[in-house]
């Protein structure tokens, strides 16, 4: 099990992708991803369709970056490393991102990135440990093409 985060592209927002098969039903989650409005039934042939054009649509594949942040192990050592300098100076990242190690299926909207990224510079600067260092530096990464887009980071 491994912990793994993404942050979507806006290709399809700003026009920069071929023409979705059907324009009348595309829309966007509240993780930015393009999918299917159910204005009713849905076939499976249409959703093949667009998983295809979806993976076809830009050079990101609508995926801006994605990072595999660590497994348990890593996570948990992070974790550590956090509590040993000071949980409390970092909120985001103790409570929404180390708080367990393979959490799944949720996400940091764009306004709390730029807070995480902060707290992941500041990790960056006060641990000498090398695992959290780059943990943090990725963090750094996804922060920025989050606040960048104003999509969320979204873990999965």
């Amino acid at each position: 099990m491994a912990l793994d985060a993404r942050v979507c592209c806006n290709c399809i927002r700003q026009g920069a992708t071929p023409p979705h098969p059907f324009p009348e039903l595309l829309a966007f989650d509240e993780t930015a991803e393009p999918i299917l409005k159910n204005n009713g039934e849905i076939s499976l042939d249409q959703w093949l369709k667009h998983d295809a054009w979806y993976r076809n649509s830009c050079p990101h594949a609508g995926r801006l970056i994605e990072k595999r942040l660590g497994n348990i192990a890593l996570v948990g050592h992070v974790r550590d490393v956090l509590e040993s300098i000071g949980a409390t100076a970092f909120p985001v990242l103790g409570r929404r991102v180390v708080y367990d190690d393979t959490h799944g299926g949720d996400w940091i909207v764009a306004s709390d990135s730029v807070r995480l990224l902060g707290e992941a510079q500041r990790l960056r600067q006060l641990s000498n440990d090398s695992i959290s260092r780059q943990f943090a530096s990725d963090l750094i990464e996804l922060a920025v093409a989050s606040a960048a887009t104003g999509n969320p980071i979204v873990f999965g």
